[in-house]
């Protein structure tokens, strides 16, 4: 056909600039992930409780799908897909095996959030469980203790899950960190306080007036870590961050850490995990409670 050839390694026909299917798809509309609900039950919700559930998540079906993995290793493939909400009965696996998977898929996913509702009948063993494992993502996780619950509560709770599972990734926790950091495109280093890190952000503040940051730049931080990680670790904790937001006088900055490999996940994990303990315990002394206490 007339402004066609032949690709002479298969025989297929391609257009007059040489790409073929290659630069149809490539300017062809972007298909839409699927947003999935993933929910794995067990013995600690009734069959009742699960029907009404099932049924209210079935009208659902225009906006998200549903997977209901029967087993760990089922659970753990679904790291792969855009989740939306995951509603996990702590019983479906032994717990502190549960929560671990949980952590592995919430540092793999980095960047992603992975909100988690828990059911649970045993609230106490529940959130001594998480706060050992999964501290630092508690702003983003929450349980339901199912004692004395009925399907219309149970439905609300998930309801209310799905509405809100958007309002900040992680917890935020307060600190007074020292740092060095970098605004791209400049050649000096500045000193700076962390005023607040969670595992995708931070609150930065530079040490001098002088310095304004802009939005949107890009930044480098280097926070001292010797005091949480053992030697072979570093004493500096390197990261690269994004400027989302600016104070009123452009000298603090609200940062989106970019660019963050698995193994900087892990570091920041236990860093921000080692400060969520601090302040947990700050907490008891103080006789205060807080998210999954």
């Amino acid at each position: 056909m007339a402004g066609e050839k032949k690709n002479p390694r298969n025989g297929r026909e391609e257009s007059d600039g040489g790409f073929g299917g290659v630069a149809d798809y490539l300017s062809a509309p972007k298909k839409k992930l699927k947003s999935y609900i993933v929910m794995s039950l067990a013995s600690n919700v009734s069959e009742d409780h699960k029907a009404d559930l099932l049924k209210y998540l079935s009208t659902l079906s225009k906006v998200f799908v549903l997977a209901q993995p029967k087993d760990p290793d089922e659970l753990a493939r679904q790291i792969s897909r855009q989740v939306h909400l995951m509603i996990l009965d702590d019983s479906f696996a032994p717990r502190d095996r549960l929560l671990k998977l949980v952590k592995f898929m919430k540092e793999k996913k980095g960047s992603e959030s992975l909100p988690v509702l828990f059911l649970t009948r045993e609230p106490k063993a529940m959130t001594t469980s998480y706060r050992d494992i999964l501290v630092a993502h508690q702003e983003n996780d929450d349980y339901m203790d199912l004692n004395g619950q009925n399907s219309v509560e149970l439905v609300a709770r998930i309801k209310q899950a799905l509405e809100f599972r958007n309002r900040r990734r992680s917890r935020r926790f307060k600190v007074n960190l020292p740092v060095s950091f970098q605004v791209l495109g400049t050649d000096e280093w500045q000193k700076g306080t962390l005023l607040d890190l969670s595992l995708h952000g931070a609150m930065l503040s530079a040490n001098e007036p002088k310095v304004a940051f802009d939005l949107k730049s890009q930044v480098r931080i280097q926070i001292p870590v010797g005091d949480v990680f053992v030697p072979a670790e570093g004493e500096i904790f390197r990261l690269s961050a994004r400027v989302r937001r600016l104070s009123i006088t452009a000298v603090g900055a609200g940062l989106s850490f970019e660019h963050v490999t698995e193994r900087q996940v892990t570091l920041l994990t236990t860093f921000v995990t080692a400060l969520a303990s601090a302040q947990s315990l700050d907490r008891d002394l103080n006789n205060s409670t807080g998210l999954l206490d």
